[in-house]
């Protein structure tokens, strides 16, 4: 159950992410961020169904962690950029 999951998290992460304003397709190195992106996401969320949390709370949960990690962002854009490159 628990692979089951990760895999359907992991296909709607890819779906969504694969919009093409998010897509970069200049960069070789932008297939792995385009994987990972979603794999780290589907497995906090299979984190989240192992804790038997429920389905909007899980949700509400992501948007804060990704309203965390924008913040971040914000903060130390140029940190980040050059620790990504």
């Amino acid at each position: 159950m628990i692979i089951e999951s990760f895999i359907v998290y992991f296909l709607l992460f890819i779906v969504f992410f694969s919009f093409p304003g998010l897509k970069n397709k200049e960069k070789p190195k932008s297939l792995l961020k385009f994987f990972s992106i979603p794999a780290l996401l589907g497995v906090g969320m299979v984190l989240l169904t192992l804790i038997k949390v429920y389905f909007v709370y899980k949700f509400l949960v992501l948007l804060i962690v990704l309203v965390t990690f924008l913040i971040t962002y914000w903060q130390w854009r140029d940190k980040l950029r050059r620790w990504w490159k």
